[in-house]
């Protein structure tokens, strides 16, 4: 990834949005699915520990918990951007392609994934972020 001035606003740019993207989708996951935090499982730890490793240069080290390597007392100990897949994730954007009952809220969702794809498509070379 390359270092210049440019590049490090757009990749701080995109930290930022990926931040935001946490902000919106985490209290869906403890709110709102029929199961909280149920989605989570090893290989979405192992696939942010590959992720972090090959594209932002971070080594990830894994926590004392038994079956999720990167879970913490307090859920994910991951950085938002280091963890795409999981950063997007909320059962009804998977289940229905929105949040039911809140064209708002979706609407945001959207809009984030799609700067965010925009960002690593320039910066990373390829889109990681799913929903």
């Amino acid at each position: 990834m390359g270092r210049g001035p440019a590049q490090g606003e757009r990749r701080d740019r995109l930290i930022a949005l990926y931040a935001e993207m946490a902000v919106l989708t985490e209290p869906e996951c403890l709110a709102f699915c029929p199961r909280p935090m149920t989605c989570c499982e090893e290989r979405y730890c192992t696939i942010a520990m590959e992720f972090a490793a090959e594209h932002w240069d971070v080594e990830l080290v894994p926590t004392w918990h038994r079956v999720l390597p990167m879970m913490g007392p307090d859920g994910c100990t991951v950085a938002p951007h280091l963890r795409p897949i999981c950063t997007a994730h909320t059962c009804d954007i998977c289940e229905h392609g929105a949040k039911r009952g809140d064209p708002v809220w979706t609407e945001r969702y959207y809009a984030l994934k799609d700067a965010i794809a925009a960002l690593e498509a320039e910066i990373l070379g390829d889109v990681f972020i799913s929903g």
